[in-house]
């Protein structure tokens, strides 16, 4: 599935022309990402290695699975805060959320200052079953209090593999793309590999994401950043990520 390392240490600043990942779950404890505070500082230092100089972490947030908030995620991050410097080289690291988009969340739009980066962007995640149209009255809500939404991993929807258009209809509402790294290596299956490349073929995605949760995919993202053909490609494109 994963090219073979061309050479040792052929991954190292492999996406320094990024310059900030914005999709991770690297507060320990508190979702499907580390579990430990050791676990979230070796990917901090594996992201480091790969030229990352920026990292926004991004807790799920999800009702009655991960029902986080500030007040659940802001000690975890000073735990991994406070190690930086010391145990990691110079990064900068903060904290929003990736939400599911779903009538909690709506709530949440409704009652809350949301976890949010950059200027005021929120990352959204919604269903891997089935489309709903609930996304674009969220998307519209979100505007109308001055987000700016961005919807995670659009190429592992397979659902909408066969329809372009909806995700064209998302952009045209105003919400933005986010594609998974690893998803062009193959690590979600070929289906997601083939709509990630459509998405950019068709200059749909803004922002390139790890979605960093543990060590599979880190060594995936060093396959990545040393596979020449899809570094090629990745640099071609005009993504986003370093104005953040």
């Amino acid at each position: 599935m994963f090219s073979l390392f061309s050479k040792k240490n052929s991954h190292e600043n492999a996406f320094n022309f990024l310059k900030t990942d914005m999709h991770s779950h690297l507060i320990p404890g508190v979702d499907d990402g580390c579990a430990s505070l050791s676990d979230s500082i070796h990917l901090l230092n594996g992201l480091a290695d790969l030229g990352f100089e920026k990292v926004i972490t991004t807790p799920h947030i999800y009702h009655t699975f991960y029902n986080n908030d500030k007040s659940t995620l802001e000690k975890p991050f000073q735990q991994v805060l406070g190690e930086i410097g010391m145990s990691v080289p110079m990064i900068e690291f903060s904290y929003a959320s990736e939400y599911f988009a779903d009538e909690f969340f709506e709530k949440k739009i409704e009652n809350e200052e949301l976890l949010s980066f950059g200027d005021n962007y929120i990352l959204l995640e919604i269903s891997f079953v089935a489309y709903s149209q609930r996304i674009e009255h969220i998307i519209f809500d979100l505007m109308t209090k001055g987000y700016k939404p961005i919807l995670a991993h659009p190429e592992r929807y397979l659902y909408l593999q066969n329809s372009i258009k909806t995700f064209r209809k998302l952009r045209q509402l105003g919400c933005e793309l986010q594609l998974n790294t690893n998803s062009l290596a193959g690590y979600y299956g070929s289906a997601s590999q083939e709509l990630a490349n459509k998405l950019m073929d068709e200059k749909l995605v803004s922002y390139l994401g790890t979605d960093m949760h543990h060590e599979r995919h880190l060594t995936c993202l060093r396959e990545v950043g040393s596979n020449k053909k899809i570094m090629k490609k990745l640099r071609a494109y005009d993504w986003k990520n370093s104005l953040l």
